[in-house]
């Protein structure tokens, strides 16, 4: 079997950092922050294939995040979770920092590995 792809995944809440390790760790080597600072010190150490990130966090937002990473980590997969995903910020953040994709909250474990699996092949 090929290696796991390592992926990060931040949010806020704890349960929801429980819950996506325990959905995505037979799939990926998953690796959870509970905030996007924590996230950008993890992505300074270690490498990674995927981040995915929520939006409404306290301090820095997955959006800020995420702009910084596409700046940083061009050819690393990055997506977006928010309960607002038609928020105008969500949107413009998807075009202006070319953001891979975007999930509803809750998420949906089958949709977020269809959306990893589509930009992990091209």
């Amino acid at each position: 079997m090929a290696d796991k792809k390592k992926l990060l995944y931040v949010d806020d809440e704890v349960a929801n950092l429980n819950v996506f390790r325990i959905a995505f760790k037979r799939r990926y080597d998953v690796t959870t922050a509970g905030s996007a600072e924590e996230g950008m010190e993890l992505l300074e150490s270690e490498k990674f294939d995927i981040v995915v990130c929520d939006h409404r966090m306290p301090g820095m937002t997955g959006v800020e995040m995420l702009a910084v990473v596409s700046e940083k980590f061009p050819d690393m997969i990055r997506i977006i979770i928010s309960e607002y995903i038609n928020d105008e910020i969500i949107r413009h953040a998807i075009k202006s920092y070319n953001l891979d994709g975007s999930m509803g909250k809750p998420w949906d474990a089958t949709e977020l590995i269809s959306i990893i699996e589509n930009h992990a092949k091209s």
